[in-house]
């Protein structure tokens, strides 16, 4: 599936955007395929009436090929939208099955409203807390979830057999279809009453999922193991088999032995939340990285930094397999491990004294979540470095998945009234001599609403959040009106 997309120029970061901004203008409109999560809900069929698009307004027209195909049956008449059941359609039989997702996804996600289904682990780290998620789809999908238990058997060849009974489900949450978050955004920008879209949202919603959260942790393992997980429900009107879960226990060394990513393929990672990665996982992902130059910039060192500041089962991991890792990833790696404020010469007692030292000039990254409220009279290096404390943020979401980076960065859409004030100082290419607090807060919102749009394609996580706050009271209103315009606003469009 393509979707066409405003987008930065291949490996630009927001911060090399800005740049080239100021010096270039704005760069072409690129087409960019739409990857998304792994999800067991598959997409509803769809027919539109000819005549649909001719109801979106123009700047919508390149998405309603491909986004609205995923909403079902959609009739769009010229005064409203509304949604019918495709006739002779077949009941979706109820059907449970069940997976292994990271441990503390219920926390990462919004406390209400539709999700989007979270990905399944098919890999386990030694140390690793993991949850199970189980997820009923069919008419009665709610009720055979509502206040479930469940008992869960885990079997390995070296560490034997072992069951937890009994475990209590977390609240159930609605799982939105996959693709939804496209038509959603379409439907959105063409003016479509609220209650119309509210109808449309409960629609989109085709599986019911629930948390189990067992005691147990994934073993040490010298060697890749394979895990068997059985799962039955008791308190629950399902009476059919659950497939079991199959996972496989990779140690952090096992990662060294596979290939690296390409650097298309990492460019697609980097596009989204990686919250609990494996840490030879990310290793490689750094080894890539390494091989591919991409260290030179401000936002990759800053995904690094952040993650191993954060994760220390990767850190821990890494600081292990020094030794096996070339000279240049571990030169690569002491200089992210310092910008994650860690202490080399207690990480490595045996480094070079000189090497140590040389490292004490590179300074840890400070929180990033503190962006700047620009006052007059504005300080110019401060506006320059917008752009790098944006990419801090981003870097921040992607290695964590916690949610205050991001609506760190969504706080600067507030900044949308003084976006005139930035278009006029632009026009009259006034420089240093006009800049002042109206125009920085401008540029910020111009290029913060522009990296949202961008992850709001790219990042299930993003899109869930985003239409949580758009419906938050507790948001400034100018914020959710912005949120509520991304896919269209003129103001984040780079033709």
């Amino acid at each position: 599936m393509m979707i066409r997309a405003e987008s930065r120029k291949s490996g630009e970061s927001s911060s090399g955007l800005q740049r080239r901004w100021h010096q270039n203008g704005p760069s072409t409109t690129t087409i960019l395929p739409y990857y998304p999560t792994p999800a067991l809900p598959k997409p509803v069929r769809f027919l539109i009436e000819p005549h649909a698009i001719s109801q979106l307004p123009p700047e919508m027209h390149k998405f309603a090929g491909c986004v609205l195909p995923w909403l079902g049956w959609l009739s769009i008449p010229v005064s409203m939208f509304a949604t019918t059941p495709v006739p002779n359609e077949p009941v979706t039989p109820n059907r449970i099955q069940a997976g292994l997702i990271a441990a503390g996804w219920s926390g990462q996600i919004p406390p209400a409203g539709f999700v989007n289904a979270p990905s399944l682990l098919t890999s386990l780290y030694p140390g690793q807390k993991v949850a199970v998620v189980v997820i009923a789809q069919g008419p009665d999908r709610d009720t055979l979830l509502r206040g479930v238990t469940a008992n869960v058997q885990i079997s390995s060849k070296s560490h034997g057999t072992s069951a937890e009974l009994n475990l209590h489900s977390g609240p159930a949450r609605q799982l939105k279809a996959q693709g939804a978050d496209f038509a959603l955004m379409a439907i959105k920008s063409a003016g479509v009453a609220a209650n119309e879209i509210k109808r449309m949202e409960k629609s989109t919603a085709l599986s019911t999922c629930a948390i189990i959260l067992p005691r147990w942790t994934v073993p040490s393992s010298s060697e890749r193991e394979e895990v068997l997980i059985e799962v039955s429900l008791s308190a629950s009107a399902w009476v059919g088999e659950i497939p079991a879960i199959k996972a496989t226990i990779r140690p952090t060394a096992d990662w060294l032995t596979e290939s690296l990513p390409t650097g298309e393929e990492l460019g697609r990672i980097m596009t989204r939340q990686h919250a609990d990665v494996a840490p030879g996982q990310l290793l490689t992902w750094l080894r890539t990285a390494v091989s591919l130059g991409h260290l030179n910039q401000s936002a990759a060192n800053s995904f690094y930094g952040i993650a191993y500041q954060h994760n220390h089962a990767a850190r821990d991991a890494a600081v292990a397999l020094y030794p096996q890792l070339d000279a240049k990833t571990q030169k690569a790696l002491l200089h992210v491990l310092r910008l994650a404020g860690q202490d080399l010469a207690a990480l490595f007692p045996s480094l070079p004294a000189p090497v140590v030292a040389s490292l004490k000039t590179v300074v840890p990254i400070k929180d990033p979540r503190n962006l700047p409220r620009f006052t007059d009279p504005v300080v110019p290096e401060t506006v320059r470095g917008i752009g790098t404390v944006m990419d801090q943020n981003w870097a921040g979401w992607m290695a964590t998945g916690d949610p205050s980076y991001l609506r760190a960065l969504v706080g600067l859409l507030e900044g949308a009234p003084d976006f005139a004030a930035f278009q006029a100082w632009t026009k009259a290419q006034s420089g240093l001599k006009g800049l002042n607090a109206k125009v920085a807060r401008g540029l910020a919102y111009q290029i913060a609403g522009w990296s949202i749009g961008s992850f709001q394609r790219t990042d299930p996580s993003v899109a869930d959040w985003l239409n949580f706050w758009q419906k938050d009271s507790t948001v400034a209103r100018v914020i959710r009106k912005e949120i509520a315009t991304l896919p269209g606003n003129p103001a984040f469009r780079r033709n």
